[in-house]
């Protein structure tokens, strides 16, 4: 008895129900880390990791998809954690409430932003967003603002209430906050994979590749590229609100360039070309420069790895696996 051979289509049709199943059953055990993690640090070395992935994720999308370079997301991540020290120091306002105005203003900035970065050449715009990070870095610490944002020491605040059912005090304990990041990673991980497979990615991605083409075709190149631009600051604002519940505190160093360069390193370490690479380098990055500090040369031999990352994988480490799963696919 001879088998028959599925179609591509149904081969694709098949394909999809299993790795939806695959994720769902990956999400769903993921709540349950905490558990088998030994001690503290592992869990915060983790936590820290997936919220620089969601910083790296930020970097490659707009990367992949409009081919500029964002070299200053903490920009965004720092706003928000201050916007909602502030809120909830100043204005009394419980965690919820804080966390979305925090978002509402980091939406806002980065509209505003965005709508003048986008008009001006690939290397003015990764500069003017450099500085612009550095800029807030600076303004936050001034001590004409101490009473307001805490200076150069950072401004710290103590949230009440509940932030999505999670009493806001509990989110100060690493294993208690690790399902708010752990579902802010997978909800932004797939928001951007839809958006990357629907027409709006298609366009972004052919304004990247002849802009000029797209626009005597009649289409609108600067909206699409506007939008992307403020989506991905929102979801760098909703890293930093997360991290700044789970510390309590806000700190000019979120603004820092070394913010934003552990961000574009651990992107070109994962891979921009897809949602898991950049989340996989964040952790990875974070992992490595824990391991390295430990020897007392963290600058030095990460550097060294990402340096070769960058010339024998210079598509991300999860190439050679995507390349294999291919292979397995054509056999």
């Amino acid at each position: 008895m001879t088998s028959v051979p599925l179609s591509p289509r149904s081969a694709s049709s098949l394909r999809w129900p299993v790795l939806g199943g695959l994720a769902l059953a990956v999400f769903l055990a993921g709540f349950l880390l905490p558990g088998y993690l030994q001690g503290g640090y592992l869990q915060s070395l983790l936590n820290n990791g997936l919220i620089t992935g969601v910083m790296a994720l930020c970097v490659a999308f707009i990367m992949h998809q409009c081919g500029l370079v964002l070299f200053g997301i903490a920009a965004y991540y720092g706003l928000a954690a201050y916007a909602c020290a502030i809120l909830i120091n100043s204005f009394g306002l419980s965690a919820m409430a804080a966390a979305g105005g925090a978002l509402l203003v980091t939406l806002t900035a980065a509209f505003l932003v965005g709508a003048i970065v986008i008009r001006v050449k690939p290397l003015a715009f990764m500069m003017i967003c450099l500085s612009l990070a550095e800029l807030m870095r600076h303004l936050v610490a001034l001590p004409s603002l101490r009473r307001t944002t805490g200076g150069s020491d950072g401004l710290l605040f103590m949230p009440e209430g509940r932030v999505l059912g999670i009493d806001a005090m509990d989110l100060l304990d690493t294993a208690q906050v690790w399902p708010l990041i752990w579902t802010a990673t997978w909800v932004i991980a797939g928001l951007f994979l839809i958006v990357a497979s629907s027409h709006f990615g298609v366009r972004l991605r052919a304004i990247k590749e002849n802009e000029e083409r797209m626009r005597f075709s009649g289409f609108d190149t600067y909206w699409p590229r506007v939008f992307a631009f403020t989506g991905v600051g929102l979801a760098a604002g909703i890293a930093g609100v997360i991290q700044a519940l789970a510390s309590g505190l806000a700190s000019p160093e979120m603004f820092s360039i070394i913010t934003s360069t552990n961000a574009l390193l651990a992107a070109i370490t994962g891979g921009v070309s897809s949602v898991i690479g950049p989340v996989a380098g964040g952790v990875i990055y974070t992992w490595a420069i824990s391991e390295f500090g430990a020897l007392g040369y963290s600058q030095l031999f990460t550097g060294i790895a990402v340096i070769l990352v960058m010339l024998f994988i210079p598509k991300g480490i999860l190439h050679p696996l995507r390349l294999l799963r291919r292979k397995g696919g054509r056999a």
